[in-house]
């Protein structure tokens, strides 16, 4: 039995991917803060992934040549409500430049990681069902969270943001298979992750080690992953969106 095409795309993808990150972390202490090497980190990694989709006539098939379709927008209501929270609770609100380069960050990740899962991986396996798409894209998302195992020892927050990264993929996809653009994932995801770290006041306070932030992370990957079954129980109405090349 032959290997998918969009399995051996995915795992060369994430093989890349962990491996750019390893190669670009010893220029951590010559960048200065950990803000600015995260901005070098995930903006750098942008453009690569721009690039790669550009230069492999990639750019339609992506979703980035398409409008946006706001009619998904309450398929993200979970999101809203966790962003409502959090800037609801106790917040660390940084400086202002702090707060711009806390966005560069945020719009860098949300940009990169829908890029890949939801546009590049919803490509790939365009040749399957609706739902098995959401489930790839999402179960590959939550996936590559687990990543951060290997330069880290906080293995419960890690897990517990896998979890619950697996389930805002998850919605996130569902509402992409209705869409023929990332673009209203990338600005919802990089308005969730700039909530999280302006609350934090910085990006590693957004996922500090302690037993309440897994607590936090579990709770809201309840909420989440039960909007999404909803959603991906649904996904056999949606007509996809022709995203081939």
């Amino acid at each position: 039995m032959s290997l998918h095409p969009g399995v051996r795309n995915l795992v060369l993808l994430l093989v890349a991917t962990t491996a750019y990150g390893h190669l670009i972390r010893p220029l951590g202490p010559y960048v200065g803060s950990e803000a600015f090497y995260y901005l070098l980190n995930k903006g750098l990694l942008a453009v690569l992934l721009l690039v790669f989709v550009a230069t492999t006539g990639q750019l339609r098939a992506a979703g980035l040549a398409g409008g946006m379709n706001l009619r998904t927008l309450p398929d993200y209501w979970p999101m809203f409500l966790l962003m409502a929270l959090i800037l609801a609770g106790p917040v660390s609100p940084p400086e202002t430049g702090m707060l711009l380069v806390l966005a560069g960050i945020a719009v860098s990740v949300g940009f990169a990681e829908e890029l890949m899962f939801r546009g590049l991986v919803f490509h790939w396996f365009r040749d399957q069902s609706v739902r098995r798409q959401i489930l790839i894209s999402a179960f590959a998302f939550g996936g590559a969270h687990l990543g951060g195992l290997l330069v880290t020892d906080a293995v419960a927050v890690i897990v517990a943001q896998s979890i619950f990264a697996s389930g805002v993929g998850a919605i996130i996809a569902s509402a992409r298979a209705r869409d023929r653009s990332i673009w209203l994932p990338v600005i919802i995801h990089a308005g969730f992750d700039f909530a999280a770290f302006a609350a934090a006041g910085s990006v590693g306070g957004a996922l500090e080690d302690s037993p309440a932030t897994v607590v936090r992370l579990l709770v809201a990957a309840i909420i989440v992953w039960l909007w999404a079954a909803r959603l991906i129980w649904r996904a056999a109405r949606y007509e996809l969106a022709d995203v081939s090349a």
